[in-house]
C-alpha cells in the first residue's frame, strides 16, 4: 500500500519533502553536516503533521543509527556514555509524562501544541548552532559526570518530544575535545540507545486520536522511505571528502529556521 498522504498535501510535495528529510538525516548520521538533521524535523512535520512525523521518523532514525554505527564500530568513549545514558533515560521518562498529560486533548488541539513544541525547539536548536558556528564560544560545562548526566537528561527529553537533540549532545562532546571519529561514534551509539529507549513510549502510549505514535499506518509509511537511508549514508561519506561542511550546514540551518518559523506561524493564525 502507498503511504498515507494528508488530503491537503499534493502527493508530489509529500514524496519530495519526506524523501529530502530522510536523506538529510542519513547524511548527517554519516558524520557530515554537524546537526543539519534538525532540518528534517520541520520539513517532514509540514507535510505529515507533528505527531505523525514523530512516529514515522523514529524507525527511520534507528535504521540510520544501525547503518551508520557499522562505520564506527568500537570508536566511542565509554567514560562519557556511562553518564550520558542514565541521564537520557530520565529525560525520556519526563517527556513520556508530558505526552501522557497531553493525550486527553482533542486531536486538533494536540496537533497545535505539538506543532508549537516542534517548531519552537527547532528554532532554539538552530539559534544555538548558528551562534556556535559564527565562532562565538558556547559556555562550557564543568568536566564532571553531573554535566554528562544533565546533558543526557535534556537531550533525552528533547529527543522524545521532537527528535532534535543531536546538536545538544554534539556541543557537549566538542567541549570534551574528543577525536572526531570517536566523537561521531559516541554520538551515534548514544542516539541508538536513546532512540531504542523511546520505543515503548511510541508503541504503547495512546495519543489524542487513541492510537500510539507508532502504529500500523506510520510503520507502513516508514518502510517506504527506508531505501533512502543507505543512499544518504553513501552521500554523507562522499560529502565528507569533497564538500566544505560549514557552508552546507549554515544553509541547512537557514532552511530549518524558515520551516520551523512557518510551523509556529501556523499555530498563531
Amino acid at each position: 500500500m502507498l503511504p498515507t498522504i494528508p488530503a491537503d498535501v499534493a502527493p508530489g510535495w509529500y514524496y519530495l519533502w519526506v524523501g529530502v528529510a530522510v536523506l538529510i538525516t542519513a547524511i548527517s548520521k554519516a558524520g557530515f553536516g554537524g546537526g543539519a538533521a534538525v532540518l528534517a524535523i520541520p520539513l517532514m512535520a509540514l507535510v505529515v503533521g507533528p505527531a505523525e512525523m514523530l512516529g514515522i521518523m523514529l524507525p527511520l532514525l534507528i535504521a540510520c543509527d544501525v547503518l551508520s554505527n557499522l562505520h564506527y564500530l568500537g570508536q566511542y568513549d565509554w567514560s562519557r556514555l556511562r553518564w550520558l545514558a542514565p541521564g537520557a533515560l530520565g529525560g525520556v521518562i519526563l517527556a513520556t509524562t508530558i505526552l501522557w498529560s497531553l493525550r486527553g486533548m482533542p486531536p486538533s488541539q494536540f496537533n497545535q501544541v505539538m506543532t508549537a513544541v516542534v517548531g519552537g525547539t527547532c528554532l532554539a536548536v538552530v539559534a544555538l548552532q548558528t551562534y556556535r558556528l559564527t565562532g562565538r564560544a558556547v559556555p562550557a560545562l564543568p568536566s564532571h559526570p553531573a554535566s554528562a548526566m544533565t546533558v543526557g537528561f535534556v537531550a533525552g527529553a528533547v529527543s522524545t518530544l521532537n527528535h532534535t537533540a543531536g546538536p545538544i549532545v554534539m556541543i557537549y562532546l566538542l567541549q570534551e575535545k574528543l577525536e572526531k571519529r570517536v566523537m561521531v561514534g559516541t554520538l551515534l551509539i548514544y542516539f541508538f540507545l536513546i532512540n531504542c529507549s523511546k520505543l515503548p513510549t511510541y508503541l504503547l502510549l495512546p495519543m489524542a486520536n487513541g492510537a500510539p505514535l507508532i502504529n500500523a499506518g506510520t510503520l507502513r509509511d516508514s518502510l517506504w522511505f527506508i531505501p533512502l537511508i543507505p543512499i544518504g549514508t553513501l552521500i554523507g561519506a562522499w560529502m565528507n571528502r569533497r564538500v566544505p561542511e560549514k557552508p552546507f550546514t549554515m544553509i541547512m540551518y537557514g532552511v530549518a529556521a524558515v520551516a520551523a518559523s512557518r510551523m509556529i506561524y501556523q499555530t498563531a493564525v
